[in-house]
């Protein structure tokens, strides 16, 4: 199956996804529905055993989720999916469904990893950066939430109190600091010293067997098993809070402003002074 936002390529039993979705990365809802069918296939896939996600476009993992699909969402536009799972969106279900795959997937972030881009980021196994790669979450300074997985992972991974910094100040985090606050593995000082590391570690995952790499993979999903309702409550409380907050027509015209004055490597590259500026 060919992708429109994304090219794959196939290495052995290493399959490395490429994002390339205009000038920025934007995740739209077209991507999110190629990535629903890559995992599919993934899901049944016995000979691949790690999948590389990185980026075509230099600066930019993934921007964020496009504006515009989340004010068509708004709109009951009949064009946008909808989740099969009741209380949770498109994007809170894509990143379950990334969590319980077989393969080891791994996060190779060179540049802008922003909002859905940094969702889609935590729902992966691993992710390794540059130290000079940004995360941001921006969604509060616009009067909303990260509701596509963030309010509950980030929490997860980088604890509470480093999490509501994160959510609520809205700045860029450096990939040095987000080693620090530990919401990915690794920083390294320059792209070359992280393809290196991403493709060796790589290498050495897929050398495994696949039933040891499955084995492990299950002892950590048995061991957080205990929290899974409460990780089903937070991604429904996600849903919901962002729900309230797409019903307040203020936060509605932010969106509206945001969608015209975004998408643009000039908008993007520092994109919470975008939203400052408006």
């Amino acid at each position: 199956m060919s992708f429109t936002t994304f090219a794959t390529r196939k290495n052995g039993s290493i399959l490395t996804v490429t994002f390339n979705n205009g000038e920025v990365n934007i995740m739209t809802a077209a991507m999110a529905g190629e990535l629903f069918a890559l995992v599919g296939q993934l899901a049944v896939d016995d000979a691949t055993r790690v999948v590389v996600f990185e980026s075509a476009t230099p600066d930019f993992f993934i921007a964020h989720f496009d504006v515009g699909d989340i004010l068509k969402v708004v709109a009951g536009d009949p064009s946008m999916p909808v989740s099969k799972t009741p209380g949770l969106n498109v994007l809170q279900a894509l990143g379950l469904s990334i969590q319980s795959l077989p393969q080891v997937t791994i996060a190779k972030v060179d540049g802008a990893c922003r909002g859905g881009g940094f969702e889609f980021m935590l729902a992966l196994d691993m992710c390794f950066a540059s130290a000079t790669s940004r995360f941001c979450f921006p969604e509060a300074a616009c009067g909303f939430l990260p509701a596509g997985g963030g309010s509950t992972l980030l929490p997860l991974k980088a604890g509470a109190n480093r999490a509501l910094e994160v959510m609520l100040t809205g700045r860029d985090f450096s990939g040095a600091e987000a080693a620090q606050y530990h919401f990915i593995n690794r920083a390294f000082d320059s792209p070359d010293q992280l393809h290196d590391y991403v493709a060796a570690t790589a290498r050495q995952i897929a050398a495994r067997d696949a039933a040891v790499i499955q084995g492990i993979k299950s002892v950590a999903r048995v061991t957080v098993g205990v929290m899974k309702d409460g990780l089903l409550a937070g991604l429904a409380q996600e849903n919901a809070v962002m729900n309230q907050c797409l019903s307040n027509p203020a936060v509605v015209a932010r969106l509206r402003t945001l969608a015209a004055n975004s998408g643009t490597r000039a908008t993007e590259l520092d994109f919470p002074a975008t939203i400052a500026a408006m």
